[in-house]
């Protein structure tokens, strides 16, 4: 997936710095992380643990991510569990 973490490193620069997980929010825009803290705790497990990665071409957990929100969608980039290749993940709006 280097491809897909190139893509939202263009659109979202200030992503590429960032691989801080989710637990104390510092990779995370202020309305991500409102975004991702209104997604119930079961649903967010779920969105994180099915991620594709295109080294290991298959389902993954994506790990050391950040968050962003981009026209109305809330954009993860960080690493795979398994290999640690970029992965993203694209949530989108309601």
């Amino acid at each position: 997936m280097k491809e897909a973490r190139a893509m939202a490193i263009k659109r979202v620069p200030e992503l590429a710095e960032s691989t801080v997980g989710v637990e104390s929010f510092p990779g995370f825009t202020k309305p991500a992380r409102q975004r991702w803290e209104s997604i119930p705790a079961d649903i967010r497990q779920r969105l994180l643990s099915n991620v594709w990665c295109g080294h290991c071409r298959h389902e993954t957990t994506i790990t050391n991510f950040s968050g962003t929100t981009k026209g109305g969608d809330l954009l993860l980039v960080g690493q795979c569990a398994e290999c640690r290749s970029d992965v993203a993940r694209v949530i989108e709006g309601s």
